[in-house]
């Protein structure tokens, strides 16, 4: 049996409503993210990129988890293709608690809205927004 939730973040400036699924692939594995909404990284700049390594996004090859994601979203009523691509947040460490999980997804959320306003990278957002107190991680 395989162990989830389904939540939104919306990000502290308003920006960003993100739906997840928090997915627990295994001891081995841990805790993936995946990102069900749509982000228009160039709704205030079209300069934005939105490539997944500056955004800090995976795609999902596992053809099991795919069926499973698009069975989930299909009981929720979506329409959704098996060749649509799902994000999964790239993260280096294992997750390994569904509470760190939803602490990394509000540190993604965050950090892709301030990087959709005012651009920079992961990397230079993180300490700013840490700072501030926006985000822990």
């Amino acid at each position: 049996m395989m162990l989830f939730e389904n939540n939104y973040y919306r990000t502290s400036d308003y920006l960003l409503d993100i739906e997840f699924l928090f997915v627990d692939l295994g001891t081995s594995t841990g805790w993936r993210i995946y990102i069900l909404s749509d982000i228009d990284y160039k709704q205030i700049a079209s300069s934005r990129s939105d490539s997944i390594t500056t955004i800090h996004r995976l795609t999902e090859s596992n053809r099991d988890v795919l069926r499973k994601i698009n069975t989930f979203q299909r009981n929720k009523g979506r329409t959704v293709s098996d060749f649509t691509p799902i994000h999964y947040i790239c993260w280096k460490h294992k997750i390994d608690s569904l509470e760190r999980a939803r602490e990394i997804a509000k540190t993604w959320s965050e950090i892709t809205a301030y990087y959709i306003r005012y651009g920079g990278d992961f990397e230079s957002i993180q300490p700013k927004l840490k700072r501030k107190g926006i985000i822990r991680l």
